[in-house]
């Protein structure tokens, strides 16, 4: 299959150490085996704390993303890095060079962002239409859609299975501005939709969850 994976750059972050970086290089190791892969690193808790200084130095949101921007392109080349010879070393930055660089290689692409203006989600589901993906995996610090958000609502009851209409509902709620995607981005979902490209999205936090994601047998929520 070809499957782009949305990597949440909190689930590498959020511990910044070589050790839980490798915990997930391993699993996508696995994954790239019998599988295309283009993973999308997120800019994570680094990329918000200087959303948040250049918010503070009155910033503009065009700023504030091309500052994040460069914080993913930093976490891709160090995951590469994680990767070793699995994976193309050089982390290339526009749609053009990212697609080249996946149609060249049978290697493990990595990349980050690539312009200001749009979430990493945005940029997986933009690659997922270029590539013609069998599928996209998000995974990130979540366990699943909820109805509603599980951090403000205690009864809020997760989806294992929901349609893209659904989906789009649920995502109405969440604020879309650098840093604050929340479970992912409203564009990119319509972008999936329109293409038909299932969703998976996973409790990144348990990097396994990304290799079962592929298996079948995760437990997250699929939209299609």
């Amino acid at each position: 299959m070809k499957i782009i994976i949305s990597l949440g750059g909190s689930l590498l972050t959020s511990d910044f150490s070589a050790a839980n970086i490798q915990k997930y290089a391993d699993e996508i190791i696995n994954i790239s085996k019998k599988n295309k892969v283009i993973v999308v690193i997120g800019g994570g808790k680094i990329a918000r704390q200087y959303i948040d200084i250049a918010d503070e130095l009155n910033c503009n949101d065009y700023q504030k993303d091309y500052v994040a921007i460069k914080l993913t392109r930093a976490n891709a080349a160090i995951f590469a890095s994680a990767l070793g010879n699995y994976a193309e070393q050089e982390i290339k930055t526009t749609y053009l060079g990212i697609t080249n660089q996946y149609n060249m290689s049978e290697k493990i692409i990595v990349c980050g962002g690539t312009a200001p203006g749009q979430s990493t989600d945005g940029v997986s589901a933009n690659l997922a239409k270029k590539i013609k993906a069998d599928l996209m995996i998000n995974a990130t610090n979540i366990d699943g859609v909820y109805d509603k958000n599980p951090a403000e609502f205690k009864n809020a009851k997760k989806i294992d299975k929901l349609s893209y209409d659904q989906f789009l509902d649920i995502l109405k709620n969440n604020e879309q501005a650098p840093g604050k995607y929340g479970l992912c981005d409203y564009k990119a979902v319509k972008i999936l939709k329109e293409k038909k490209i299932p969703l998976i999205v996973v409790d990144g936090t348990n990097p396994k969850e990304i290799y079962l994601a592929v298996k079948g047998n995760h437990h997250g929520s699929t939209i299609n």
